[in-house]
């Protein structure tokens, strides 16, 4: 009878499926969530003040090359780690940041 007990607030997790990559032959399968630690490299590479159009380019490259190695490390299956080349990488990662909605708007309704 005394339900007291506080209700748990609820959230609903943002839900997306797996994304499937055929390459060279082989079915790979990427998660359809975005690890936090791809989040906070942003925060870790502070985009320079300095207007220099090299010091932007290279801090561009550098935040690039952080997220790629994040990428790699925590969404690539291991398998398909060991197949891609890294002339494709770029574009496996285009598909799945796509696919995620990595780099949207928060506010933006997906």
């Amino acid at each position: 009878m005394g339900d007291t007990a506080t209700k748990a607030l609820q959230i609903k997790a943002k839900t997306r499926p797996p994304l499937v990559i055929e390459y060279a032959g082989t079915e790979y399968t990427l998660p359809g969530r975005i690890p936090a630690e791809i989040m906070t490299i942003q925060a870790q590479h502070k985009k320079p003040k300095n207007p220099d159009k090299k010091v932007q380019e290279q801090w561009q490259r550098d935040l690039g090359v952080a997220t790629m190695d994040k990428f790699v490390e925590l969404v690539l299956p291991e398998d398909f780690r060991a197949a891609v080349d890294l002339e494709d990488l770029e574009t496996v990662f285009e598909h799945w940041a796509g696919h995620v909605g990595l780099g949207e708007s928060k506010d933006s309704e997906n």
